[in-house]
């Protein structure tokens, strides 16, 4: 694939409209080969310029890849990078990288909350498994005191009715969107807890 590290971005963002219009003239075989396409180069931000590759990404034969890649190659131009889809991308991806500082912000901002709270300390250092039978942290000990906080918060989430309700959750909790896919499949079985998440 060309180009640097790109960011892994699992929702495609595509509107209907504008993909009906662009593949009314491909068969059922071209239009699934154009939409396995499509979807890999949402996701890596990039196509590989090697026909086996390709071929391998339609899903089809080398030898059938050989009568598609023309007709194809129209709908994606050069480096196989369709244009307008390319502009759609680079707007998400932007979007995202700029909810991934912010997530980090936040977490930052929670973790020097807790470590600025007069509340927390040897009591709840024991409670979070600390424990020290003089009832007394040590120096080293009170420092990770706000790191070992947030165990506390083990409640498990439940469950939501729709994975776009869960996705939700997610980004209210400010989660980091790396972790989307596992968290996901988590909350969604009932198994995700509130420490988890942040």
């Amino acid at each position: 694939m060309t180009g640097g590290a790109m960011t892994v971005l699992p929702f495609i963002s595509q509107s209907c409209g504008d993909v009906l219009a662009e593949t009314a003239h491909l068969s059922a075989e071209e239009f699934g080969a154009y939409q396995l396409l499509t979807f890999a180069f949402w996701q890596h931000g990039a196509l590989p310029d090697d026909d086996q590759r390709l071929a391998r990404i339609a899903r089809v034969t080398p030898e059938r890849w050989a009568e598609l890649k023309d007709t194809l190659a129209e709908l994606f131009g050069i480096d196989w990078a369709p244009e307008r889809l390319a502009k759609r991308r680079n707007e998400v991806e932007a979007a995202h990288l700029t909810n991934v500082r912010k997530g980090k912000k936040g977490a930052q901002k929670r973790w020097q909350k807790a470590a600025d709270s007069p509340t927390i300390g040897p009591v709840n250092s024991w409670a979070n498994g600390n424990h020290n039978h003089n009832h007394r942290a040590p120096a080293h000990e009170e420092e990770a005191l706000p790191y070992t906080h947030a165990r506390t918060r083990d409640d498990l989430i439940p469950r939501p009715r729709s994975e776009a309700d869960g996705l939700a959750i997610l980004q209210r909790h400010e989660a980091f969107p790396g972790d989307y896919d596992m968290l996901l499949s988590k909350l969604m079985r009932g198994e995700l807890h509130q420490s988890e998440i942040g």
